[in-house]
């Protein structure tokens, strides 16, 4: 089986996405740099705010959420995860326009050291 390449749909929360990255890195059982997956992150701190549109108090995120999920499908991603979670309210419209899965995140099967 060909090794997938993570995308990382991240810049909500800048740091967010760095922890991410760094426990990806951490938590794989690589020997030498070789053994690390390839991952591809799309840090996109422009995306609106989505609390607030969820609230009905702010710009619709969905076209740059969709834009920045684009770019991670053009650029070669098998599939696609947030660190974001109130970005996953918008995880099945984000499915629908590109052709990648978006991976399902729950923190809370997330296992702490």
């Amino acid at each position: 089986m060909p090794e997938r390449v993570i995308g990382i749909l991240g810049g909500m929360g800048p740091l967010a996405t760095a922890d991410l990255f760094r426990r990806i890195v951490e938590k794989t059982p690589a020997k030498r740099d070789q053994d690390h997956p390839r991952i591809i992150i799309y840090n996109n701190p422009k995306i609106p705010d989505r609390t607030a549109f969820i609230l009905g108090n702010g710009p619709d995120p969905r076209p740059e959420l969709i834009a920045s999920a684009r770019k991670l499908e053009e650029c070669g991603a098998d599939f696609i995860i947030m660190p974001c979670n109130t970005a996953h309210f918008f995880a099945e419209t984000i499915q629908r326009a590109i052709n990648i899965p978006p991976s399902k995140h729950d923190r809370g099967n997330c296992k702490e050291d």
